[in-house]
């Protein structure tokens, strides 16, 4: 499936996605449920699980997997390495509210920058937002986005005396929706309250959006570095990066990442020697409140670390690792070396 040069209309039934777009035709997902409580299982674990369930959907006609209402970044990136062990694309749909805000206190926008550097069809909203809470999302989104982007509105709030009936009539909310066009969005999903009725002037707006004369304005990467971990982005002028001395991975290493901060640092520089660091940093990870960059001289070590980390993360370039192999490592965590 390729939606890099077009519009879709997605609507779900169970668990099969259908993707419809301008010219009539067709295009079948699947629908993942990620909701796996992560503080249960580790990584790996995690997506091993979500292996399991993109693999039924993919025995039962699945072209593409959409990730729906993704509640943290960790379970988002667990569904992106899933995905890549079944060869399948895939959307994701942060359950976020009007603030940009998950769940589990992740923030939307450095979702983004993480995961869309791990090869995305698309990234975007969903949950139990209206097109203008969607659109003040997208308001966050748009500076960094480099991939289409997709949101799933509902029809606003239930009828308290009939349920079925949401407050946003059909035209309303179609009328709603053309500030999200407005922002680059190019996927629009069906969610709570959408009717046929809805679908269809839905579908009529964004397949008759005119987008020849839309310029957004992107966050600049040739003068800045853009990083995250999940809470938190950071744009840095890489003229003046400060890193921290090496920091091992130890049981008391929490210390060095709180003074870190305290100390005005830009970037903690994170020693790897093995797979276990990167356990342990993974312990440590949720007090560090700056940017990563991690140094290896293992591939092994510095893979487990990038896997496990939930950000996007800088990787010292005087690492002992070739500097081909670092490449290939930088390209497949969405890293960047420095």
């Amino acid at each position: 499936m390729d939606i890099s040069d077009s519009r879709y209309f997605i609507t779900i039934n169970d668990s099969m996605v259908t993707a419809v777009s301008p010219d009539g035709n067709a295009h079948i997902g699947g629908c993942l449920d990620t909701d796996i409580p992560f503080e249960d299982h580790s990584f790996t674990e995690l997506i091993a699980m979500m292996r399991e369930r993109i693999a039924s959907l993919v025995n039962r006609g699945a072209g593409y997997i959409l990730a729906d209402s993704c509640k943290s970044l960790r379970q988002a990136r667990a569904a992106v390495f899933a995905c890549r062990k079944e060869k399948v694309g895939l959307i994701i749909c942060l359950d976020c509210d009007e603030d940009g805000e998950t769940p589990y206190g992740d923030n939307a926008a450095a979702c983004l920058i993480a995961l869309q550097e791990l090869g995305l069809l698309a990234f975007g909203v969903s949950g139990e937002l209206t097109p203008g809470q969607c659109t003040k999302v997208l308001d966050l989104l748009v500076p960094f986005a480099k991939i289409p982007l997709i949101a799933a509105p509902t029809a606003g709030e239930p009828n308290p005396l009939i349920p079925e009936l949401y407050d946003l009539a059909p035209q309303k909310m179609a009328d709603s929706v053309l500030p999200l066009l407005d922002r680059g969005v190019t996927m629009l999903a069906e969610n709570d309250g959408v009717t046929e009725q809805h679908a269809a002037l839905l579908k009529r707006e964004l397949f008759s959006y005119d987008a020849s004369g839309l310029r957004l304005e992107r966050e600049d990467e040739e003068d800045n570095i853009i990083l995250s971990n999940n809470r938190e982005f950071f744009v840095i002028n890489d003229e003046r990066l400060e890193f921290t001395e090496p920091i091992l991975c130890s049981q008391d290493m929490a210390d060095k990442l709180i003074a870190a901060e305290e100390e005005s640092y830009d970037v903690l520089l994170i020693r790897i020697e093995s797979a276990d660091d990167a356990l342990v940093f993974e312990d440590n990870a949720h007090l560090a409140a700056l940017p990563v960059m991690f140094s290896a001289d293992n591939e092994i070590a510095l893979k487990a670390a990038l896997m496990l980390y939930d950000g996007r993360a800088m990787i010292d370039s005087e690492s002992a690792i070739k500097e081909d192999a670092l490449g290939k490592i930088a390209a497949k965590y969405g890293s960047l070396i420095y």
